[in-house]
């Protein structure tokens, strides 16, 4: 279904994957910047939960994380609870919406 979707959904403008900071990428979103990969999608990484880590840590965190994705997707730290990182989210929101990937 999923590769479906992102063959037959031509409004898809850019792709937010929401991974959390503790975790790392997993097989699941692996394979999700497979679909989004396959069709041209830009994809965008949130490292959801960034406060729950220190800083240093969050920062090795995101550096491995950048890394692994050999710059196929932009990456930064996120965290609802505190709104760090939500400018940069909705800039890179607009950058989709206006036809810019922007990675």
């Amino acid at each position: 279904l999923m590769a479906d979707y992102f063959e037959s959904r031509k409004s898809l403008c850019g792709m937010f994957l929401i991974v959390d900071i503790r975790r790392r990428l997993t097989d699941f979103d692996r394979q999700m910047l497979g679909f989004a990969e396959s069709v041209g999608l830009p994809v965008h990484v949130l490292l959801t939960k960034s406060d729950k880590l220190k800083r240093g840590q969050a920062a090795k965190a995101e550096l491995e994380v950048r890394r692994d994705l050999e710059g196929i997707a932009g990456v930064q730290q996120f965290s609802a609870l505190t709104r760090a990182g939500e400018d940069e989210a909705r800039a890179k929101l607009e950058q989709f919406l206006n036809g810019h990937d922007g990675t």
